[in-house]
């Protein structure tokens, strides 16, 4: 164990000090036709940020401030342009966002809705797999952290599975533990507020798609995929997990536990449900996405649902601070003109896949999929090729939303055990006791599958929203 973390560690210094070398060899390199010396120190710095990133030397957020610092130091751009994010719609959406998600976690209204949809269902196998995925589907736009989620939402599953009478890592366990991860876990593409990952992938689409895509329009455009791969899960779930023996669950009990709904829990629902309507209703009352996040933040604030301290230490500082600077790089590459010179670079080899829909989905899937066992960080993954297709997609017909879309939902794959965060908090939110990961590895498969062929069953619908030309 000593000689593999060693190991670790030399590969880990050797990646930072390439990716040091090769960033300045980039940066000052002669600048090819179309792009500045200012551009090729950007690039420069990208590139090292992006190794940094996968090989993971530094924390995230550290990496992302700092290339925001490079950029002005080496004057590429002016500091108001490196940090231009911080001051938009979209970054004080994810703010606000993450402000009401601990006040709902914090109050118990999360895992009370949790339970509520679950006892919908009937109270066996086939039941609770429905119920769980239900609840998952409900609670998604809540918390913008599928990682958050799931850690609340799998003692819940451990206890309906022990309750249920099946054995910790039986067949009947794994399907509880795997409807609850797809539930609470893989709706994360589907609702613009799910995931931070969405407000990140938001802030790099041109000005002019995101003042296409609403909260509402965001779940329009991405209900297709969502419906199929929901309904689709529970048919594998209970193809590949059913126990042989038929029990019953009484969750009647936790909910009685719980007791009345609280102050809080009133005062939180109230708001978020406002929230939720102003942001599905802004196109009509003009009111900035970003403003209703932070005023319903605010109002939980002064409520007291979450104080002072809850606001430092719950609201998870350094996911805001990574996305925001990740989001700047999207502007800078625009500002400096690096996406016109990337699609033009890239178009000869892209283009003819782009022409052909199914056969670029497909194989973009594929390719995100496959590189998730080198770049462990989903947002990394989904940074790196976001950025190269954007540039490109607009003149092929595809509007830039869907790169986006296809990206984030490949990228929520567990087949080796080190590739997924998130999976990681989930499986061990159970102490590690209630799935073998082998058994999940299964699920991973049919979920790469199941999102696959529910980007392609997009397709017609995404041609008639005119997403596709």
């Amino acid at each position: 164990m000593g000689q593999t973390l060693k190991w670790s560690n030399y590969s880990r210094t050797a990646g930072a000090i390439t990716a040091v070398g090769l960033g300045v060899y980039i940066a000052t390199l002669q600048p090819p036709d179309g792009l500045t010396v200012q551009a090729m120190r950007i690039l420069g710095t990208i590139v090292w940020a992006v190794i940094f990133w996968i090989l993971n030397v530094l924390p995230e957020y550290v990496v992302g401030l700092l290339m925001c610092v490079l950029w002005v130091t080496t004057k590429a751009v002016t500091f108001n342009q490196a940090f231009a994010n911080f001051a938009t719609d979209s970054f004080w959406i994810m703010v606000g966002a993450f402000g009401i998600g601990v006040a709902a976690t914090k109050c118990g209204l999360l895992k009370r809705l949790a339970l509520i949809v679950i006892n919908l269902f009937p109270s066996n196998f086939s039941g609770q797999v429905l119920g769980l995925l239900g609840a998952g589907l409900l609670t998604a736009p809540l918390i913008p952290s599928i990682t958050a989620k799931g850690v609340i939402a799998a003692p819940i599953a451990l206890n309906i599975s022990d309750t249920l009478g099946y054995p910790r890592k039986s067949s009947g366990a794994a399907g509880i533990f795997g409807a609850m991860y797809i539930g609470f876990c893989s709706t994360g593409p589907l609702f613009f507020s799910s995931s931070f990952v969405c407000f990140m992938l938001y802030g790099l689409l041109p000005q002019q798609v995101q003042a296409q895509f609403s909260w509402w329009y965001w779940l329009i455009a991405s209900l297709p995929w969502g419906i199929f791969m929901i309904a689709a899960s529970a048919l594998v779930i209970h193809q590949l997990y059913r126990p042989a023996t038929t029990t019953h669950l009484r969750i009647s009990d936790q909910m009685a536990s719980m007791g009345s709904m609280t102050r809080d829990e009133k005062i939180t629902l109230a708001i978020l449900l406002i929230t939720i309507i102003l942001w599905i209703t802004e196109r009509i009352h003009g009111i900035s996405a970003g403003v209703v996040a932070v005023t319903g933040m605010c109002a939980l604030l002064s409520f007291n649902i979450f104080d002072r301290e809850d606001f430092r230490t719950k609201v998870d500082w350094t996911a805001v601070l990574f996305i925001g600077s990740v989001n700047n790089m999207g502007d800078v590459i625009q500002t400096l003109n690096i996406d016109k010179w990337i699609g033009k670079t890239l178009e000869h080899s892209i283009t003819a896949y782009m022409s052909h829909p199914y056969i670029f989905i497909v194989l973009l899937a594929g390719a995100v999929i496959l590189s998730r066992f080198l770049i462990v960080s989903i947002a990394a993954t989904a940074v790196v090729f976001t950025l190269v297709l954007i540039p490109l997609s607009s003149a092929h017909g595809i509007n830039p939303w869907i790169i986006t879309m296809v990206v984030f939902a490949s990228t929520n794959v567990w087949f080796a055990f080190y590739e997924n965060s998130t999976y990681l908090s989930v499986f061990y939110a159970t102490g590690g006791e209630m799935v073998e990961h082998g058994q999940m590895v299964k699920l991973s498969t049919a979920y790469a599958v199941i999102s696959t062929v529910g980007l392609l069953l997009s397709i017609p619908y995404w041609k008639l929203l005119g997403l596709i030309q």
